[in-house]
């Protein structure tokens, strides 16, 4: 095995922030992680969604979104955060950003570049794959 490859295809905040936090202990511990954001797992990452926190959420998502003793840095700052602290790249899912009607800029400045499922194979053939 040479590293991750996590595939977020859920909507659901307190998953997509598992996420977020195994890729970057992985990044820090200079584990290759390839994370592809496909399906519904876009929708949380777009401007909008982001700038207003309109996550789907359930009671531990809303506490961690609305904690002010425990400060937890959002998802999208810890994946910005990993990929300065080792080799981790963010793809989006052509098909999924097609269905949606949208281009790489109508999400936080993240992504690596857009892949089809094919593509994220190629770089997933020798990881571990990890489907959230």
């Amino acid at each position: 095995m040479n590293g991750y490859a996590l595939v977020i295809a859920t909507d659901e905040f307190e998953k997509i922030t598992a996420a977020s936090i195994i890729s970057s202990i992985a990044a820090a511990s200079d584990i290759p992680v390839d994370v592809f954001v496909t399906m519904n797992g876009l929708r949380p990452f777009e401007h909008e969604v982001v700038e207003t926190r309109d996550f789907a959420t359930g009671p531990l998502g809303e506490a961690m979104l609305t904690s002010e003793e425990t400060e937890i840095p959002l998802f999208t700052e810890q994946f910005r955060d990993a990929k300065e602290m080792g080799p981790m790249h963010v793809y989006a899912c052509t098909m999924a950003m097609e269905m949606w009607g949208r281009e790489l800029e109508d999400y936080v400045d993240i992504f690596d570049g857009e892949l089809g499922v094919s593509g994220f194979l190629t770089k997933a053939a020798d990881k571990q794959v990890i489907f959230i």
